[in-house]
């Protein structure tokens, strides 16, 4: 299986996207009072996974205008 720029950088993307749908949910369920550890943990879980998905999207940009450079 061949991974290339596009699919490494779209699924960084929906990373980011369920973290985010997961960090405002949980948002939510603080917010309405839940004292859950569980909430607690997924709120980490979420600034994990934008900050995992965030460095793959600045690492294919880096490989990406190295590549760029190399060429030119």
């Amino acid at each position: 299986m061949e991974i290339t720029s596009t699919s490494a950088i779209n699924t960084a993307v929906e990373g980011l996207r369920k973290a985010q749908t997961d960090l405002e949910k949980t948002a939510q369920n603080v917010a309405e009072g839940s004292l859950d550890p569980a909430d607690i943990v997924s709120l980490s879980l979420a600034a994990t996974s934008f900050k995992a998905n965030a460095a793959v999207i600045r690492t294919e940009n880096e490989n990406t205008q190295a590549l760029l450079d190399i060429t030119a």
